[in-house]
């Protein structure tokens, strides 16, 4: 396992390609985003989603969230509804994590068999160019053991799960101690799942709420 410097804002792109092929090759990789520190691997890649989820203590039936690197790729894995659209556009990249019917074929153990899954866009860079190693998809969980507290900085992730993770993205202090929140939109009317850095209050201007 490494821990490697990498600037939120302009992160150096040979960084950023070292840790792209290690995610193709189905590893696990820990980075910075704009909630807290996520872990991430190929989604397509099954025996690298197993092993993520055994590091992270995570039952399988949970699913997992993804990080798009951007809006286009967001369309192509999951069915916007119109509600979708509205909080795409008002909190997008950010911290609003969407669930919504998947588009694309997507294994069971990503979406826990369900036909559903969770996507973000992120607001911080080094997860956005971490993606398009990946077709623009990255899993996007986080960076800890299931129950235990997120990962705020490079080295919360080394003591919970550094042993089992090839490579740590550290770009210092994470800017919120919150995770993303969770709205399910394939509820009639959608259902906050968690509540996190973006409250329900500011949902509720945009769009009605269950």
């Amino acid at each position: 396992m490494r821990i490697i410097k990498v600037e939120p804002e302009k992160p150096n792109m040979e960084i950023i390609r070292e840790a792209g092929k290690l995610l193709r090759e189905g590893r696990l990789v820990a980075y910075p985003t704009d909630t807290v520190y996520g872990l991430g691997t190929n989604p397509f890649d099954i025996h690298a989603v197993k092993n993520l989820l055994r590091v992270k203590k995570r039952d399988r039936e949970l699913g997992l969230p993804i990080l798009v690197s951007d809006e286009i790729v967001a369309r192509r894995v999951a069915e916007f509804t119109p509600e979708a659209e509205i909080l795409s556009r008002n909190f997008w990249p950010g911290a609003l994590t969407l669930v919504l019917k998947t588009s694309i074929k997507i294994p069971s153990i990503v979406t826990g068999s369900r036909k559903n899954i969770a996507i973000r866009l992120p607001s911080h860079k080094v997860p956005q160019l971490l993606a398009k190693y990946l077709d623009g998809i990255l899993i996007g969980t986080s960076a800890n053991i299931s129950g235990k507290p997120p990962a705020l900085n490079a080295h919360q992730v080394q003591e919970q799960i550094g042993r089992d993770v090839d490579m740590i993205l550290d770009s210092g202090e994470t800017l919120c101690e919150k995770p993303s929140t969770i709205v399910d939109l394939t509820q009639k009317p959608p259902i906050i799942l968690r509540e996190g850095k973006i409250s329900q209050q500011s949902l509720k201007k945009v769009i009605s709420l269950k």
